[in-house]
């Protein structure tokens, strides 16, 4: 008999992205060990500031829903750690963690060299896990399903880390129908009105198509994400490093072709294209 991959040896953190795929995989977790997790078994949500405030919401209702603790973890410059622990109600909302990254970078994080992961999330859980929970060695959890085949390979290569991964979902077989599935089932959900809001509202991994339709229903988020374009453009002599991305137009000019052009309906494959959040987001 095989065993229950949603069955985790500790030490380990769960990391919860705030979308469907992660939260359906710490259900079935926290089912498998009858609804209360090992003390060595720790649940993380990092906040980047550019989340939805339905992620959000989601978040905690999970937590209040299943009785289950999520640690919430921002970013910070502060010297001594570099993160702070904060609460739903104390999380940042118009991307202070991210701008703190951006603070003195003479670049903007791109498709090539994606340091907001890597800083905003990545290393701010493992500064965590190693401050406050005193963990040398452990699972990191992550949310890749049987679908995402190609993810699953990439972060199951060995590296160099503190951990190993760990990726029950795909184990398990469970593919995105299944987590619509479930759900479908519940008494709540996700509050997005697409998957092109999910994760970073903005994020440049999204399609053009995605960032369009976000600039025309949340015109006001979505001008953080061309004042951070503004902002850089006048601390370097080469505009390709003051871009999210240099193979489209700036976030700037994307609104003004929203601006100029009537609404057009979408549907969600002129969406598709864009690319998840490195392992730490999920639909």
């Amino acid at each position: 008999m095989q065993p229950d991959p949603f069955l985790i040896q500790g030490p380990a953190v769960i990391s919860f992205s705030g979308g469907r795929t992660s939260a359906y995989m710490l259900w079935r977790i926290l089912q498998a060990h009858g609804g209360t997790l090992p003390d060595d078994v720790v649940v993380c949500f990092a906040n980047t500031g550019r989340e939805m405030p339905a992620t959000l919401d989601f978040v905690n209702e999970c937590a209040t829903r299943w009785g289950v603790h999520v640690v919430w973890l921002e970013f910070t410059r502060r010297a001594r750690d570099g993160f702070k622990v904060v609460s739903h109600n104390e999380a940042a909302r118009a991307g202070e963690p991210f701008e703190a990254l951006l603070v003195g970078k003479t670049m903007l994080p791109n498709p090539v060299m994606k340091f907001c992961t890597q800083e905003l999330k990545i290393r701010t859980i493992k500064r965590h896990v190693m401050r406050d929970l005193g963990f040398a060695h452990w699972t990191s959890i992550v949310g890749l399903r049987a679908d995402e085949a190609g993810r699953v390979e990439r972060i199951r290569k060995p590296g160099k880390d503190r951990w190993k991964v760990g990726v029950p979902l795909a184990d398990a077989g469970i593919k995105l129908a299944d987590v619509l599935a479930f759900w479908r089932a519940q008494p709540f959900d996700l509050q997005l009105a697409g998957k092109w809001e999910g994760n970073c509202d903005g994020c440049f991994l999204k399609s053009k198509a995605a960032i369009m339709r976000l600039t025309a229903d949340h015109p006001q988020r979505m001008e953080w994400w061309a004042k951070m374009e503004a902002d850089h453009a006048g601390q370097t002599r080469d505009p390709s490093v003051a871009m999210f991305r240099k193979d489209r137009p700036s976030y700037a000019a994307l609104a003004e072709q929203v601006a100029a052009s009537p609404r057009l309906p979408i549907d969600e494959t002129m969406v598709e294209g864009g690319e998840a959040c490195g392992t730490w987001c999920g639909v």
